[in-house]
């Protein structure tokens, strides 16, 4: 056994009450697996140990699938990344910039900037998931309403202000989720139905589905969802998105495997991939904005979304985002520079380095959001991954 073997072994214990299931995963360049461990358990009524084709809810590990997809379309001609959206998504027409007044009213300033493709893909579009952001949660109580961004229905979800003008900052939310409305609109069908022919099948990814009610065969394999409790006890919870939801949400909606989503980082690890063409992949590893700007500022200021990436990475100007995910500019504490990579708020984490030749994805189903024993878990995967492929 491995270390890590030996780390995700104990730490998944029964007795331990650390972290519930763990399927951690890597390939090479040539596709090839060279780590594959499951720890601890899919169910709670059930020892059954997690394997490849575990599913999970992959909430934000969506993004990556949405944003091939973005940029198939574009290789077409169907769009340009920075051609405005409007046209094709009249709900983002004309839209207002939230903002406080002084005597703490809400204001609405006209934007003056288009949105682009690009911004939805790169989070500078301004458009923001509601339960993170205090000041959108404050319109929505002035209208009588609750957070919607896991409601389930895109337009319903992401029909609001923008908390900054289009291109000018970064904040993380439901670019993508509309990104995956553009794709349905281009091509006159669903985003599964396109991620199923475009993405899926050339892949041979399975286990991978917007409506998991459909499929029972993936339903089946659902990891239940655990809960840490204020006195550190793991209770069984229900996911934080709707099994029924009513459209394909490119930003959050996915349920699938980590043996499906290494399929997909495996074909980007390749000089001739399968779903992209290489100078797609080169624009995924390229960083959107400058170094020290107000887009990279946005980033590091919300480190909760990357810090179990790069083990607390705080130099601005190490940092930046390409498309698909989260792009080091520089040697952090765990990645390494030159590496696209991503998480999921149920403690799911992924990442690409065409330098090594090295891709990883982690699966769990552990909340709330940042979980400090299951970060610490993902530390050391990367840390072990990376290692075994240092040049």
């Amino acid at each position: 056994m491995t270390t890590l073997d030996n780390i995700l072994t104990a730490r998944t214990a029964n007795k331990a009450n650390d972290v519930f299931g763990v399927f951690a995963a890597a390939v090479d360049k040539a596709g090839d697996t060279i780590y594959s461990k499951g720890a601890g358990r899919v169910k709670f009524d059930s020892d059954t140990v997690p394997d490849e084709d575990t599913t999970y809810w992959a909430f934000s590990w969506t993004k990556l699938l949405t944003t091939v997809a973005a940029l198939q379309v574009v290789e077409r001609g169907q769009i340009a990344l920075d051609d405005e959206v409007e046209t094709l998504l009249p709900e983002l027409k004309n839209p207002d910039i939230l903002s406080d007044g002084a005597d703490g009213s809400l204001v609405l300033t006209p934007a003056t900037n288009k949105i682009t493709l690009r911004h939805l893909l790169t989070h500078q579009s301004g458009i923001v998931y509601d339960g993170r952001t205090p000041l959108l949660m404050k319109w929505r109580k002035s209208r009588g309403e609750g957070p919607l961004s896991f409601c389930g229905d895109v337009i319903k979800a992401f029909s609001t202000p923008l908390i900054f003008e289009p291109g000018e900052s970064w904040a993380y939310g439901g670019g993508l989720d509309w990104a995956g409305v553009v794709i349905e609109r281009l091509n006159n069908t669903t985003l599964g139905e396109y991620m199923q022919k475009n993405i899926l099948d050339p892949l041979g990814m399975r286990h991978t589905t917007f409506h998991p009610d459909s499929r029972p065969e993936i339903k089946a394999k659902l990891m239940d969802t655990a809960m840490r409790t204020p006195d550190e006890n793991l209770v069984p919870t229900a996911p934080w998105y709707p099994a029924d939801a009513v459209t394909d949400a490119g930003g959050i909606g996915i349920v699938t495997s980590v043996g499906d989503h290494v399929k997909i980082l495996a074909d980007l690890l390749k000089d001739t991939p399968t779903i992209l063409k290489r100078s797609s992949v080169d624009v995924m590893f390229t960083p959107q904005f400058s170094k020290t700007g107000p887009q990279a500022l946005g980033l590091m200021n919300m480190p909760f979304m990357h810090e179990n990436l790069t083990g607390g990475e705080k130099t601005l100007g190490k940092l930046s985002f390409g498309m698909g995910g989260l792009v080091t500019l520089d040697d952090t504490p765990l990645l390494p520079r030159h590496t696209l990579s991503w998480g999921a708020m149920p403690g799911m984490a992924w990442f690409v380095n065409r330098e090594r030749g090295v891709a990883g994805a982690f699966g769990t189903q552990m909340l709330p959001p940042g979980d400090r024993n299951i970060n610490e878990v993902i530390g050391e995967f990367i840390k072990e991954i990376m290692e075994m492929t240092k040049v």
